[in-house]
């Protein structure tokens, strides 16, 4: 569970932070990005970049209810069934699906200025990449105990 514990506060860490670079973008008021001619898009963000609806507040909740269960089952050992460790590997891996679906769709992150969607030009920044890379040993590390306490 220490790794599941770690994959979660990667998935914390990314949801929070940039999830998409796009250079060379403006709005109707200018430079998105000031000097830099750089507009970032942040994991919380939606369309119409509404803070704190976006698919990284999903995966923060998503997240936060793993830690929560994983916690419960580290305090309360004899009193936990296989049903949590199921819920954490299902939170888990519909937080790293959804980081996937994101990174390979990142062009499809909305614009701030209006509900259309950027071209070709977006690059993957860090934030998601950390939620994407950290997640995935947490679903394999709550799939290994899952098989070996529960199903063996």
């Amino acid at each position: 569970m220490f790794i599941a514990i770690i994959s979660v506060a990667l998935i914390i860490i990314g949801a929070l932070n940039p999830w998409a670079r796009v250079p060379g973008y403006k709005n109707i008021y200018g430079l998105a990005g000031g000097e830099s001619d750089v507009f970032w898009v942040a994991g919380i963000d939606a369309p119409g970049m509404i803070p704190l609806v976006g698919d990284g507040m999903i995966a923060l909740v998503l997240a936060a209810l793993a830690g929560v269960l994983i916690l419960w089952r580290l305090v309360y050992p004899p009193k936990s069934s296989g049903f949590i460790l199921l819920a954490v590997f299902l939170l888990l891996l519909v937080s790293a699906l959804l980081g996937l679906v994101n990174w390979a769709n990142a062009g499809d992150i909305p614009r701030g200025d209006s509900r259309l969607f950027f071209e070709g030009n977006v690059e993957v920044s860090w934030g998601l990449i950390v939620l994407c890379v950290g997640a995935w040993p947490g679903v394999l590390a709550s799939a290994y105990q899952l098989w070996k306490d529960e199903l063996r």
